[in-house]
């Protein structure tokens, strides 16, 4: 019986580390590298000591309304403009996040030529953050463990707490 247990449970932290590997191995497949990468736990740390960090959203509206990071302002992809960022000080940290890191990787870009100095990309984004069971709030600003997963497939690199309605 105690075999069992130490099986299933091998089984399952091996079900974890598939999952975080194949995150990872579709990160590194489409980001560019034009912009330097920040490390959910390097954000969880800056998150409690920078108050100068700017934390931006550039997922479409309904993705961040089911849920995002906490202090995170919503600039959108499609619907990006400069104006959403204009009162944001060029020289503090800006920490961009989409799905997984594609998205603000391109509006990081759009950030960086305009003049902006210090622009970070969440590497894996809101999934990877979420994967960690980081918390998320709702649109109503309420924890969640919802996750919009942009498509079917891409749902499918969230972890099985995860609740993504993109995933069914």
């Amino acid at each position: 019986m105690r075999l069992l247990f130490l099986i299933l449970l091998a089984g399952y932290l091996m079900g974890f580390t598939v999952e975080a590997n194949n995150l990872n191995n579709a990160v590194d497949g489409v980001l560019k590298g034009s912009i330097p990468v920040i490390h959910t736990a390097e954000l969880d740390s800056l998150l409690t000591k920078n108050n100068k960090l700017v934390l931006l959203d550039a997922r479409e509206k309904v993705e961040y309304e089911l849920s995002h990071l906490p202090s995170a302002q919503w600039i959108g992809y499609d619907e990006f403009s400069l104006k959403s960022v204009a009162d944001i000080n060029k020289d503090n940290t800006i920490v961009v996040y989409c799905s997984i890191g594609v998205r603000s990787e391109r509006i990081a870009e759009k950030l960086k030529s305009n003049g902006f100095k210090n622009v970070l990309n969440l590497y894996g984004g809101i999934f990877a953050w979420a994967n960690q069971s980081r918390i998320l709030l709702d649109k109503n600003q309420l924890p969640t463990q919802s996750v919009h997963g942009y498509n079917k497939k891409w749902a499918q690199l969230l972890e099985p707490h995860v609740h993504s309605p993109q995933a069914q």
